[in-house]
């Protein structure tokens, strides 16, 4: 009896622990990447805001458009918006890899899937990540 309360709690400590590191890595990646991504979408908004036929469209890149938010905001510029992304994150990602985690262990003692049962376990705790 003694062995099986332990085992539990120690099960316990490893997912809470992978559910902290989730979030560690989710967050440091989102950080890493939220300038490229930031400069993307308002150079796919420059691109929606111009006519296909204007003879004064300004070639751009995203160089460019990174330059130009640092110019009229800052080096901090490219990090508006950081933190709904974040806190997303925090939730989000250790719910659907954890979540994938359990449902995988659920249906399979080994761990071991076809690529279908697989991806069908990963759209489950995709699923219910989202909502």
């Amino acid at each position: 009896m003694k062995a099986n309360v332990h085992g539990h709690k120690e099960t316990r400590t490893r997912t809470g622990i992978k559910i902290l590191l989730t979030s560690l890595s989710a967050m440091v990646a989102e950080t890493s990447t939220f300038p490229i991504d930031l400069t993307k979408t308002r150079l796919q908004l420059h691109g929606e805001s111009q006519p296909l036929s204007s003879s004064t469209r300004r070639p751009t890149n995203s160089f460019r458009v990174a330059a130009g938010i640092v110019r009229d905001q800052g080096a901090s510029g490219l990090y508006k918006g950081l933190s709904p992304a974040i806190i997303r994150h925090l939730f989000y990602t250790p719910i659907r890899i954890v979540g994938y985690e359990n449902l995988r262990n659920l249906v399979s003692a080994d761990g071991s899937l076809s690529l279908s049962s697989k991806a069908l376990v990963g759209g489950i705790s995709g699923a219910i990540a989202q909502y």
